[in-house]
């Protein structure tokens, strides 16, 4: 991850120097030299002229821990640094193999492993059983091992969109997970639809007693058609936004049957894998995606980008973008927010002002048809459109459908949506990418553009965000909380906080214990009007 991270620069090209390390420094990057063996991204002309040779002279290695194979015992050690160069190489002793991803991820995740080990400590003899709704991809892989390696019972479940088959695959092989996701690519939305609803009821007849969920579709589907799971669940953790909203309508209602720990509003989650994780992740993915789809990309520097929602997600992806270069306007229809996008130093402005003269258009609310017919109809031919996150149909292409727009899929990943009164000829249609686009441009069909087209968040935040989890699961095995939606405590918080800062070689000042309701220093009645010195005990 950019942000929180450490580089150093070696870029011969003055201007282009101060460029990136402008850019980086608005990341939230921390700039060193070169020989500190602390760096973790060395940026040079290329990885073997600029960076690679002070890396080769200084770098020692750290050993690692653990076989580079998913299911063998897998502790976090720190990451070799990876070298970029200008000139678009990189070298990262990643590898590429799913089971390389899988270590790799593993030895980047030194909170979650400090986590599963209190998780270890708890359970005992006791094997509880636990269900995940995640994306899937090599972080969740090795966040699943982790628990099996804690002495839990482990099932994972992930969508057709949300699978990386190949990660999948390889998890499922080493024995240790039970896999309820596509081991292998998967065509026709019919079919992944069935697949999707098959292995969604099969993991809740799994039976497990505890579950991670991403955007509360297992725990709504166990209250709904799956209710026998609920004689084995006891209770959950959710772990974004679109997610905790409808569990607190079940709550309000009566509707909601188990515990549910909102994971996504720990501090640890939101203040770092929504803010920075999904900003970095849907920037960097739109820019990839936008880069291998159009023959005259030039980057993301002056480009105009209108960011739908202000939320941590919408903060994020201003954030980094704007750190590329590119020109904000933030459409919010909450008007704090929107004073907030401008005291940020970004534009405000409505819809009806903003799409027209949007670049790029990112939906980054979780709410359903957050661009809906007319929205579309405003954008211009090229405009680029993506969620950041996302829940589905956040983009109304459904209604665009009947609506009359047509579709063409003009490169992977990249649909070019046509109005009915286009005037375009059928032969130019067929010309693809080579040709002016006839209309906006939706990437990975309207999902999470950062999971659908990326790899997903990077591993430093995916680390708090399942330490935080874990804290969670930790909670509930001890505890016996009632029906509703729960926050993670303080102390939890400060825990995978500590644990984290341990991790990173940060460390902070005791946190002093509160001996007063609200943490005041003094007895409510010490005031500065009061009749008498006596400061009160």
């Amino acid at each position: 991850m950019l942000a929180g991270g450490i580089a150093s620069v070696d870029v011969t090209d003055s201007a282009s120097s101060a460029a990136l390390r402008s850019s980086l420094t608005r990341m939230g990057v921390r700039i060193v030299d070169g020989r500190d063996p602390r760096v973790e991204f060395a940026f040079g002309d290329t990885v073997v002229d600029g960076p690679e040779a002070v890396i080769r002279a200084s770098r020692t290695e750290a050993p690692r821990s653990g076989a580079d194979v998913p299911g063998a015992q897998l502790r976090a050690d720190p990451l070799p640094r990876v070298s970029v160069g200008l000139d678009g190489t990189i070298d990262s002793p990643r590898g590429s193999d799913a089971a390389a991803k899988i270590a790799w991820a593993a030895r980047g995740m030194p909170t979650t492993a400090t986590l599963a080990a209190e998780l270890r400590t708890a359970t005992g003899a006791a094997v509880p059983r636990i269900a995940v709704s995640l994306v899937l991809e090599p972080k969740t892989a090795a966040f699943t091992l982790a628990l099996a390696e804690a002495g839990c019972a482990v099932a994972l479940f992930s969508a057709v969109s949300e699978t990386d088959p190949e990660v999948a695959a390889a998890l499922a092989a080493t024995g240790k997970v039970a896999v309820f996701a596509p081991l292998a690519p998967v065509s026709g939305n019919g079919v992944a639809r069935a697949m999707d609803a098959a292995h969604a009821a099969a993991v809740l007849d799994w039976a497990p007693e505890l579950l991670i969920d991403d955007g509360s579709h297992l725990v709504r589907l166990a209250h709904s058609e799956r209710q026998l799971a609920l004689t084995t669940l006891r209770a959950a953790a959710e772990e974004t936004t679109s997610g905790v909203r409808p569990l607190l309508e079940m709550a309000a209602t009566g509707e909601l049957r188990i515990p549910v720990i909102a994971v996504n509003d720990a501090r640890t989650k939101t203040g770092f894998d929504n803010l920075i994780g999904t900003g970095q992740s849907c920037v960097f993915a739109v820019a990839d995606v936008w880069d291998e789809a159009t023959a005259d990309y030039r980057g993301i520097a002056g480009t105009h980008w209108a960011v739908l929602g202000y939320g941590p997600v919408g903060q994020g992806v201003a954030r980094f973008a704007a750190a590329l270069g590119a020109e904000i306007t933030v459409v919010e229809q909450d008007p704090v927010r929107a004073l907030a996008a401008l005291h940020d130093g970004f534009g405000a402005n409505t819809s009806a002002a903003a799409l027209p003269q949007a670049d790029v258009v990112v939906s980054a609310t979780g709410v359903w048809h957050t661009l809906d017919v007319e929205g579309f109809a405003l954008l211009r031919p090229g405009a680029v459109v993506a969620v950041a996150g996302g829940i589905d149909d956040e983009l109304a292409l459904e209604a665009l459908a009947a609506a009359g727009w047509s579709v063409t899929e003009i490169a992977p990943r990249v649909a070019e949506w046509r109005a009915p009164d286009s005037h375009e000829t059928p032969s130019a249609q067929r010309a693809g990418v080579g040709r002016p686009p006839a209309g906006p441009l939706v990437l990975a069909e309207g999902g999470g553009v950062n999971y659908s087209a990326g790899e997903g968040n990077p591993i430093e935040v995916m680390d708090l965000s399942f330490a935080t989890q874990l804290a969670a699961l930790l909670r509930l095995l001890t505890e016996e909380l009632p029906p509703g939606v729960h926050t993670l405590s303080e102390a939890d918080e400060v825990l995978v906080a500590r644990a984290a800062l341990a991790a990173r070689g940060g460390e902070a000042d005791p946190t002093p214990p509160r001996s007063r309701a609200g943490g005041a220093a003094q007895p409510w009645h010490v005031h500065r009007y009061r009749a008498t010195p006596d400061r009160g005990r």
